[in-house]
Formats: C-alpha cells, structure tokens, sequence
C-alpha cells in the first residue's frame, strides 16, 4: 500500500469526476462532506432489480455501481463555488482488469486467486488529496508482491493521464 498526494488537484478532479478516466472502476463507497454529509454505498441494491435481472450475471454483471453509472452525481454534490471539507472515494478495479493487471507484473494464479478486489481510495482531508492503493485478499498468504504490482500500476496510471503526485 501507498500513499500518493495529489499535486495538481483541479486536474485530478475534472479526470475524476468530468472524463472517462477512471470508469475502468467500481465505486464501493463515498462519503462527500459539503454543507450537508453524503453517504454512497456503492453495493447494488437487491430490492431495485427484478429477480430476472438480478439473477443474470450477463445484465448486472457487477455487485458494485460502475463509476461511470455514479460519477455524474458526485459531481453534481461537489459541483460549485465552494469545495468540500471533505471526501472519500473507495473505488476498486472492475473484476475483467485484475487477473491481466497482477499477470503483466508477474503475478501466478495461486496469488490471483487469492485476491479480492484492487482498491483505490481517494481522499480529501485537511486541503490535502491523496490517492491510496490497497488490496482486498480473500484467504490468507504470506506472498505481498501483489501490493508492489498494484502500486506501480497506480502509479503508471495516474502518470500516462497526467496526474503528478508526490
């Protein structure tokens, strides 16, 4: 896991929340503090979808809103003169990225298969935007260069879209 501070925070946050660049991601949660507090739960609600579409993994493929589904409501809450006291994003890498991403940095399907999700966390506090990598594992393992695979992905990422951190 690391740590990145964002340098340039308008840039990141018109990529975030006004451009395609970050709709290969899930949003799990978000928690938008303006002059009211906004809580996302990100989990696909079962009480919205018919039992059809709930049950067809080819119609709701995700257990988690799409990025691209939400990111024009966050935007519409943060939107406007004043900027947030505060904010998080939890977003994860959609499930179809992960197995290639962690092959690309060397990763074998004992270590793959022991992984959950590969998170981002975006966070505003304090004036301050940084970007956090973590991993959710699914079983245990001793085995952490999944950690260093994700991180140097973020950090690329972020990089070949113009973000600079620190």
């Amino acid at each position: 896991m690391i740590a990145l501070e964002v340098t340039h925070t308008g840039l990141f946050m018109s990529k975030l929340l006004s451009s395609d660049c970050f709709d290969s991601f899930l949003l799990e949660e978000a928690d938008i503090r303006m002059a009211a507090a906004f809580s996302i739960d990100g989990h696909l609600n079962r009480d919205f979808y018919d039992t059809d579409v709930w049950e067809d993994r080819s119609l709701r493929p995700y257990d988690f809103m799409p990025w691209h589904d939400i990111r024009e409501y966050c935007r519409s809450i943060i939107k406007g003169n004043a900027a947030p006291s505060y904010f998080r994003f939890t977003l994860r890498l959609k499930p179809e990225y992960l197995d290639a991403t962690l092959r690309r940095g060397g990763a074998g399907a004992e270590l793959i298969s022991n992984i959950g999700a590969l998170l981002l966390n975006i966070r505003l506090e304090r004036g301050k935007l940084m970007v956090l990598t973590g991993i959710s594992f699914t079983g245990f393992t001793t085995d952490k260069s999944a950690d260093g695979i994700w991180d140097g992905t973020v950090k690329r990422f972020l990089h070949a879209r113009g973000i600079e951190f620190e």
